[in-house]
């Protein structure tokens, strides 16, 4: 099965609409953007959210304590590292929390992608997203899988980047059709493929998950 995160939730109607359609992951962003929530923010919205759906804080290098904390309180059941962290801030994290942590790793085509997959080997999943100089994520644009190819992938991984409800299914065939990738394919993120105008729209939500499950 193929695991949906909804991220960038922040309004109760989002919620509700996630309650109903059942995503495994919801994500709440704490780096600063369009979507940034607070802890405060995040731990109300949770307590409105189906206790069977994870949370996932979102954060760009967030110092360890702060990041500990949204784990250890409960805000969040996994850690999204969508920034700088290297090997020695994943460390730290993992002595600190019991909570997964997903790393991003934005890629480029280059040995630069070998090198953030050796940064990221202590985390539990990656999260491969497209690279944007000076952008950590959210950029909305899709990149090309062939990027993938002969990475020394070994663990579940997240796909990201400029998916909806018109490429997902499509994306996901591709992926589970190539040997060396399916077994680690994981899950898809997505955030501004289920928004209108920058604001989760139900609608899109929907055909995004009937995309997927049917």
């Amino acid at each position: 099965m193929i695991h949906v995160k909804f991220c960038g939730l922040r309004r109760e109607k989002d919620i509700e609409a996630v309650n109903r359609l059942k995503p495994d992951f919801a994500g709440f962003v704490f780096a600063k953007s369009k979507r940034q929530v607070t802890a405060e923010a995040a731990a109300g919205l949770k307590k409105k959210l189906d206790p069977e759906i994870k949370t996932v804080a979102v954060l760009v290098n967030m110092p360890v304590e702060e990041a500990t904390a949204l784990a250890n309180t409960g805000i969040a059941d996994l850690l999204q590292l969508h920034g700088d962290e290297d090997a020695e801030y994943i460390g730290r994290l993992k002595n600190r929390t019991k909570a997964k942590i997903i790393k991003a790793i934005r890629l480029q085509g280059n040995e630069s992608d070998r090198i953030r997959l050796r940064e990221a080997e202590q985390a539990d999943f990656y999260l491969f997203d497209t690279f944007i100089a000076n952008v950590y994520g959210g950029t909305g644009k899709t990149f090309s899988l062939s990027l993938l190819n002969n990475l020394p992938i070994n663990k579940p991984f997240f796909l990201a980047g400029g998916l909806d409800a018109g490429n997902v299914a499509e994306i996901i065939g591709q992926i589970q059709k190539d040997a060396t990738l399916c077994p680690f394919f994981y899950g898809v993120d997505v955030s501004g493929g289920i928004e209108t105008d920058g604001c989760k729209d139900v609608i899109k939500m929907d055909m995004f998950m009937k995309s997927i499950r049917g």
